[in-house]
């Protein structure tokens, strides 16, 4: 009982987060979509544990929350693919900017 309790308390606590940055203009509406769909589910599982368990049976797995952890590691594992692709991005523009800036500063030191 006391992790359902401590589990709805930080999913309205995250839910209000991503509602704030959204607000603040921090996250896009997909992203808003995403993570609301996400916790929305999680509390849906949290007030029905059967959902999981049913869920787990369709994809031939045991338990319930064998599912869930397997469905956690490959949001996980997504989330992060998503996060080094935005990360290799970022690298790529700092790296053309910083050959912008040497190439005309370079050229400002030869026409003087």
């Amino acid at each position: 009982m006391i992790i359902k309790i401590l589990t709805i308390i930080f999913i309205f606590f995250a839910a209000s987060r991503a509602i704030l940055r959204f607000k603040e203009r921090m996250l896009s509406l997909q992203s808003l979509i995403f993570w609301m769909i996400i916790w929305t589910g999680i509390l849906v599982i949290v007030f029905n544990p059967k959902i999981s368990d049913d869920l787990a049976h369709a994809l031939g797995i045991n338990r319930g929350t064998d599912t869930a952890f397997f469905i956690s590691i490959i949001a996980l594992l997504y989330l992060v693919f998503r996060l080094y692709i935005k990360l290799d991005n970022i690298d790529n523009d700092i790296t053309k900017l910083a050959t912008e800036m040497s190439k005309k500063i370079h050229k400002d030191k030869l026409s003087k």
